[in-house]
């Protein structure tokens, strides 16, 4: 696949004990643009509609992704996020329909799509986080 040359994965006919670790900008546009990880995104933010809380929500993908809680500020600027692009998505429609028809993953009609556009692009955001990227 195109992408694990970006990410630096080894070539198949050799062994490496320790990958090494690189972080470039190509890597965040794979991560936002490959419908791969669109896609993903798409099922995380469905998946975050099943919370009653969205903080929580946020807070439960972030570990799924991470494989640990996000620290206070973490959780924060994904709340302002989530919620900005709430905001967004309910005042373009286009935008939302646009986000949410991106790739093959149907979504249910009888979502919200103001919701779960906002989900997608914050657990976009998670998946183009250093954390979801390098564990430390």
């Amino acid at each position: 696949h195109p992408a694990l040359s970006i990410f630096d994965a080894p070539d198949h006919s050799v062994s490496v004990s320790k990958r090494q670790e690189t972080n470039t900008p190509l890597q965040a546009l794979v991560l936002m643009n490959d419908p791969t990880f669109v896609e993903a995104s798409k099922v995380l933010g469905e998946r975050m509609l099943a919370y009653p809380e969205i903080s929580k929500s946020i807070e439960d993908t972030f570990r799924r992704l991470t494989g640990r809680k996000p620290n206070p500020k973490e959780l924060q600027i994904l709340l302002d996020l989530r919620e900005n692009e709430y905001r967004k998505f309910k005042a373009d429609h286009n935008k939302t329909k646009g986000w949410l028809a991106s790739g093959e993953y149907q979504i249910p009609p009888d979502l919200d799509p103001f919701h779960l556009a906002a989900n997608a692009v914050t657990a976009s955001a998670i998946i183009n986080s250093d954390a979801f990227l390098t564990k430390r």
